[in-house]
This record gives C-alpha cells, structure tokens and sequence, in this order.
C-alpha cells in the first residue's frame, strides 16, 4: 500500500528539499524510502549542494551524535558528496568535527570518495590538517579553499617579519 507522500513526482520533492538546510533534509526524509533517499543523493552530486558545519543552529551534538552517523551509515550518501564547507569559528567543535569526519574509524579520507570542493574558514592548521590536505589535494580535489581572518593573520605572523620573508622570495 503507497501512502500519498509517495505518489508525489520526484520535481515535488526537489522543490520541497529547497526549504530546508542540509542537515534538516537528511533528518526530515533520509530513509523514508529508497526513491526518496536516492533523490537526496542527488542534491548532493551538484557541486556546490554539499554539507556546510557549523552552521548557526547546527550543534556539535547534532552533528557528531546524529548527522554523522547517518552519513557514514550510508554509503551511497557518502559517495554522492562533493562539497564540504567548514567553519572553524568554534575551533574545537571544528577539530572535533574535523576527526571525526577525515579518520572515521580509521578509514582516513576515504569517507567522501567523490569529494571534489573544499572550503575551511577560519581555522587553525595543525600538522594532520596539513597532512590531510596534501593528501587530498594531490588525489582528489578539484578545489580547495583556505580563508583566515584578520585575527588569525595578526596572531600567525606576530613574531615574524613577514616584509622580509615577502622580498626575499620575489629575489
């Protein structure tokens, strides 16, 4: 027996899904059905339709005890990812985050084979950051995008005289 929420062309759903952020549509309607789930795959695949962390309103218990795991519980999901934005405002949910999500169960990376856009803002680049970085991008990135803050330049370059550093590679 279809219920009247099946019956509904798959245009509709797409349009519905335009309503909610991410998070709530993979809350609201991940695993209501198959053709649902597979439609919500298919936001995913579009470039710049990925998961955006530390949205406002976006808690690190909700991402680490819900949303996580529901990625990682589906492969098909994961696969159909190819864009991550984090927000390090809050660096450590972002390390938190960030852990979880690039050495899930030790599966270092492999998490997003699709991965093609990366953009972190805000953060602070530790030495497995770095790693993870270098990895992806000679693997598997298309796009890569690193933006820090005024404060984090202030409180990165003090102590260094980064006028020299600047003429001495122009030489």
């Amino acid at each position: 027996m279809t219920n009247k929420l099946e019956i509904l062309p798959n245009e509709i759903f797409l349009n519905i899904f335009l309503y909610f952020s991410w998070d709530e549509v993979l809350i609201s309607f991940w695993s209501l059905n198959k053709r649902i789930s597979n439609l919500i795959c298919s936001i995913f695949e579009k470039n710049k339709n990925g998961i955006i962390f530390n949205k406002p309103g976006l808690s690190y218990k909700k991402n680490c005890k819900i949303l996580l795991p529901l990625i990682f519980n589906s492969l098909s999901l994961c696969s159909s990812i190819k864009y991550i934005h984090f927000d390090g405002i809050n660096s450590i949910c972002f390390n938190l985050i960030y852990q979880d999500i690039f050495s899930h169960n030790d599966k270092s990376i492999l998490c997003f084979p699709n991965l093609k856009l990366l953009y972190i803002t805000r953060c602070l680049l530790s030495q497995s950051l770095i790693q993870t970085l270098s990895f992806l991008i000679q693997y598997q990135l298309n796009e890569l995008t690193l933006t820090f803050d005024e404060v984090f330049y202030e409180t990165f370059s003090s102590g260094y005289d980064l006028s020299s550093s600047r003429s001495d590679h122009g030489n």
